[in-house]
Order: structure tokens, then sequence, then C-alpha cells
């Protein structure tokens, strides 16, 4: 009967307890992110004021395409993680986050110490709204974000978010970082008296709330936008006490006011030949940076010309891609090389080249097309004696001209006559993506903070792939990219994608570009200075130095004073899909005359944190009956439960004492029969 007994405890206290050591979340790595380094100023005050290139259509910074707006929305306002100036992915709302090993569940806990500008506490509650609007009012960040495919956002409580996708999604934290994921306040939103997010009854949206370093104070259009220092920012106040964005839009205009003293940082890309004389002035400093961005010319595939491999080969060969960055860039820049852009390192393909410059190459690949010229004008002409005119749309701007008219005289030195049109950005939006009106057509683009971007911009069926591009094989790549959590198995999708591309030449890059950083010496602590330590463009450590001594606080070793003198070429590999080791689960082992063996038959996530586990218990007791012979008792139990919660190191200890104990007990009884 005792005997019985001990089995009874032993079964349901085993069962009971054991499951526990599966308590590890199947479903979620934890990835490593750096601590939070509050802000330290060697000296306080000071305006740092910010030529800047116009004006924002409105304040809310998730509801649209609104580039005026993107510097100023990172000072109001925070994501839940950001980019520094490697790409790499850092916190800020978020102070971690875990990754499903499928990459379709992303846990994120937030930080409690948070206030909005208003002195409302910032929870679960804001990031929520934040997402589900964007899903709902098709925010700038739809697409990216792959909003159709979100199942759910939900608090498991005031500082624990969790997204669920339907399907694998390991280029989330990237595009997290990125374009328009500013997390909105939903105690200042969400009210029913209002439409929609963009209701002007919503005081927000002409005196903005945020949680970020500095606080709105006023905007006038066509003149200036004022911020303050926010005393309650959760890394500590600012050093300086205040920015102004002074809205000038004329980018001849902006260098002329920056260049007599009337501000700190130019915001405006200069045009290019001005750089060597902002490089002399006293005081100024231009660094340069490689970026995810290029320039590039899109095929029309519609077109029959088009549609042969064997002409566009010829263009490529015919167009001089470092003339372009000598002449039309003056240096400013980089030929390119592949089909994607350096500047991602983890995923660029070096092995991919694309047709050097070779002008007889171009000629005789248009002489076996029968594209010679009939007439002896100098140009080429169909079979039927017409001109072959290629017509060339670009946006309008100086940079955009010079490399319209370098391709002009490229093509025309192998008989290709070439019409360059020029057209603001919305016409040409409506001319090359709309309509496909168009030959060829020059554009650039950002294609970073994670190469999923090629699947938007490049892949059959995306609204900018205005080559009208299809090739499904690229698709298939492109697309199971999308999808692999396993960095080095994505990294090898994509290198077989851009070796497809490179054979088909859809589209011909032309230049990597670089980014300019341009402002007076007298400021520091500037963010594409603090790799890892804060988002790229968040000016909440920058410091005047001529601004009121702190001595309790050493200067930061970042301090940079001498003037690059030239492009800098230091962009280290982002990690937007680190794979970190994930927790072992713990096995406590025992040994003893009464056995337990616990099997783990399956485990099926239910939810983020949880899942349905199946163990099996075998449960042996062997007792000796005489000096050779033993008396064995065996009994199995299958039991199913589910496992909400992490287990940490003093529940596996105290686990481990229990069942030690439970078994001694058991054996104690066992021996007195």
């Amino acid at each position: 009967m005792r005997r019985a007994l001990a089995m009874l405890v032993i079964s349901t206290i085993l069962l009971a307890l054991l499951p526990l050591a599966f308590l590890t979340p199947p479903a979620t790595q934890a990835e490593k992110s750096p601590a939070l380094q509050p802000i330290t100023c060697p000296r306080r005050g000071g305006t740092l004021v910010i030529i800047h290139w116009g004006d924002p259509k409105s304040f809310n910074p998730d509801s649209q395409v609104d580039d005026a707006l993107y510097n100023i929305a990172m000072q109001i306002y925070n994501r839940l993680v950001a980019l520094d100036i490697d790409y790499n992915v850092v916190p800020d709302l978020a102070e971690s986050w875990e990754v499903a090993p499928n990459a379709s569940v992303f846990i994120f806990h937030l930080r409690k110490n948070v206030k909005w500008h208003d002195g409302y506490p910032f929870t679960c509650r804001d990031v929520k709204y934040t997402f589900e609007a964007i899903k709902k009012y098709r925010g700038i960040a739809y697409g990216l974000l792959k909003m159709s495919k979100l199942k759910s956002i939900e608090c498991l409580d005031d500082y624990t978010v969790v997204f669920r996708y339907s399907e694998p999604f390991p280029a989330f934290l990237g595009f997290l970082a990125w374009y328009g994921t500013f997390v909105l306040p939903e105690h200042i939103f969400n009210k029913s008296e209002y439409k929609d997010w963009m209701d002007p009854k919503i005081p927000a949206l002409h005196h903005p709330i945020g949680t970020g370093p500095f606080k709105f104070v006023e905007y006038v259009k066509g003149s200036h936008i004022v911020l303050e220092a926010n005393p309650d920012y959760f890394k500590g106040r600012p050093c300086i006490d205040k920015i102004i964005y002074k809205i000038v839009p004329d980018a001849t205009a902006a260098l002329q006011t920056f260049l007599a003293g009337e501000g700190d940082i130019l915001n405006n890309r200069p045009p290019l030949s001005e750089i060597p004389r902002l490089n002399k002035t006293p005081g100024v400093i231009v660094e340069m940076r490689p970026m995810p961005s290029r320039w590039y010319i899109g095929f029309n595939m519609l077109r029959p010309l088009f549609q042969k491999k064997e002409f566009r080969y010829a263009l490529a060969y015919a167009i001089n891609r470092k003339e372009i960055v000598d002449k039309a860039m003056n240096g400013y820049g980089y030929p390119a090389e592949g089909t994607y852009v350096p500047a991602i390192k983890w995923a660029y393909n070096p092995n991919v080249k694309l047709p050097e410059y070779n002008t007889e190459k171009a000629k005789e690949l248009l002489d076996k097309l029968g594209l010679i010229d009939r007439n002896g004008d100098g140009f080429r002409d169909y079979p039927n004696g017409t001109r072959i005119v290629l017509r060339l749309l670009i946006f309008t701007g100086a940079e955009e001209e010079a490399i319209a008219r370098v391709i002009k005289e490229d093509l025309k030195k192998v008989g290709l006559d070439v019409k360059i049109e020029e057209y603001e950005i919305a016409t040409w939006e409506a001319k090359v993506v709309k309509q496909r009106d168009f030959d060829m057509a020059l554009c650039d683009g950002f294609e970073g903070p994670d190469p999923d971007n090629m699947r938007i911009r490049f892949a059959p069926g995306a609204y900018i792939n205005f080559a009208n591009y299809s090739n499904m094989e690229f698709k298939r790549l492109l697309d199971l990219a999308s999808k692999e959590p396993d960095p080095e198995k994505r990294k090898e999708l994509y290198w077989k994608a851009q070796e497809i591309m490179a054979e088909d030449l859809p589209y011909l890059p032309l230049a990597d570009l670089v980014a300019f950083y341009i402002y007076r010496m007298e400021w520091h602590g500037l963010p594409w200075h603090l790799p890892g330590v804060v988002g790229l463009g968040v000016y909440e450590r920058v410091w005047w130095e001529k601004g009121t001594p702190v001595t309790t606080t050493p200067k930061p070793a970042t301090t940079t004073t001498a003037k690059p003198a030239a492009p800098t070429t230091t962009a280290t590999k982002p990690s937007p899909t680190t794979t970190p080791t994930p927790r072992t689960t713990k096995v406590v082992k025992t040994t003893a005359t009464v056995t337990a063996t616990v099997t783990k038959v399956a485990t099926t996530p239910v939810s983020p944190g949880a899942a349905t586990v199946t163990l099996v218990k075998t449960v042996t007791v062997a007792k000796p009956t005489t000096v050779y012979a033993t008396s064995v008792v065996t009994k199995t139990v299958t039991a199913t439960t589910t496992v909400t919660a992490g287990m940490s190191p003093a529940m596996g200890i105290a686990i481990a004492i229990v069942v030690v104990i439970v078994i001694g007990i058991a054996v104690a009884l066992a021996r007195r029969r």
C-alpha cells in the first residue's frame, strides 16, 4: 500500500513539476542589446541652428511620405528600435527584444521610466495603437512592415508587446527602425470624436507630443521650427537648450545662409561643385560616408527594343560609370560594380560584376541586332530607316541633369540618340511608375536597411518595379529570402538573386552615393560619431564647446575636430538578422533506487512565451528482494501541459531540490515495506 502511495506521490508531483524544465520559451531567442547609456555632457547650454530644406506636410510622422519632417521627428519622437550610422539596429523605446526561431513572433520589453512630453506615462498601449493605426490607415510603413501579414499586436502587460506574423519576417527589425514607425501617444490620438489619425481636431497634429529628447515649441511656416530640451527624457536631459530648424528650400540660398554663419548644420545637400569650397571654409567640417543609396537607370522592358538582352548589354557597355562619378558627381561617389549596394556588406555579393565600359563591344552588339546608321547622319536607325531616339526621363535637379548629359554623350559615341525629358517628381512618377511612358528612367533609391528592399523595388509585381522586370526565379529567391530566418541562408539567396539580376540587367546601377555631414567644428557628440549608441540623426548628445563646463563629466573620446580629406569607406556590417544562441533547457538528472525518466515528445507553441508540452514519464522502482534478486516495478504515464513563462536559474534549483526530496521519501517508503 505504501509502495502504491509512493508511486502516486511521485507520479503526481513529477508530472506537475518536471514540465517546468521546458519553461524556457521555445518560441523565442533573446536578442542581445547594449545597455542604456545615459547622456553625459562635458558642457551645457547653447542653441543648435540647422539649415533645413523644407516645411513638413504634417506632424504625424507615420501617415505619409514626408522627408522634410523626418529629421525633425527624430528629435520629438522615439521608435521601438533605431538605426545607427552603420545601419545596425540599436534599442530605443524597447530596451531588449526576443525573436522566434522562425522570425514570425517578436517580443519587445519596453522601458519603464518614459513619459510623454505632457507627463503621461508611456506604455504598451501606445505601441499597440500606433501599429494598429499604421495597418488601419495604411501609413508609410504599411508595405515595408508587411502589415497584411500581421496577425496581432498584443500587450502582455504595460511594458511587454508582442508582434505576431502569419509567416516569417526576418527583415522586421530593420524596417521597424527605419521610416514611418515613430510611436504616437494613444491617449491623444485614440478618441472617438476623431474620424482618423489625421483629423484636424487632433491637437498633436499642430503641437506634437512625443517622448523624444526635444519638445515642440513653435512652427512658423516657411520660416522656422523651434524645439527645446526635454528635462524628463529617459536617457537624461540633452546637453543643449534648443534646436532651431531654419527653413530654406533653395539649395544655393541654404548654402549661402550657412556660409554667412547663420547655421551650425547644413541639412540641404549642396551642389556637388560647392563641396571643395566648403572644405576650405575655416571652422567648417565636411564628412562623407558611403550609404546604401545609388543612381540607376531602369530600362522599360515593355518596349520591344529593351526586351532584347543584347540591347540592354550594349547600353551597359556604352555608359561610362566612372565618368558619371568624376564629371557629374565631382568625384563624390563610387562607380557601381554590382547589382546591390556594398554599404550593406553582409548581403552584398562582391563576385557579381556589371559590364565594364567598352564602346567597341557596345557597337558590336548593336550591329548584330541590325541597328545601324542607314543614312549617314551618325545615328543608328531601326530596320525601317527611322532613327532610334531613346527618351530618358529624369527628376528636376542639377545632379540629375549632369548625369543625364554624360549618358547622352556616351550613347552618342555608339550612334544612339537620347532625348532628355526633365520633370518634377510627381510628374516623373506619373509618367514612369504609373503610365510606363518612357524608354529609360534615371532614379536614385535607398536600398537599405535590409536587402528585402530588393523585393520591394525590383521583384515582379512591385509598385516601383518601373522597368517591368519579370523573372520568376528572381522573385522566388527574394520571396524565400524574405522569409528565411537563418542569416547565412538569407545571404546565399540574396547572392543568387544578384547574379540573376546581373545576367538579365533590367536596371543598370550607375553610382553609389555618399552621405554628407556638414557642420561647424564647435559642435560635438553628433550622431554620426556615435555608432551603437544613438539613432542616426538624433541630436540628444550634441554639445557646444562654448557652453558652460560640467566639471564632473569627462570629455567623450568621440570628439572630432580634424577635417577629413576624402570620403570615408568605413561603413561596417549591420546585423538586422543576427540569431543569438538560445537559452538551453535545464535538465535535472537523479540517480536513486527510484528512477523517473521524463521524455518530451512534442512542443507546440500556442502564444508568445507559451507552449503545449507533451511528456511521457516512466517511473521504475527497484528493490532488492534477496542477495541475488531485485523486484522491479515500472509505470508509464503520459501528460500534456501548457507552459507559460520562462524558468529562472533559482526556479530550476528549487525544482531540483523538490524532486530529490520527493524521490528520497519514495525510496524510504519503498524500503520500509
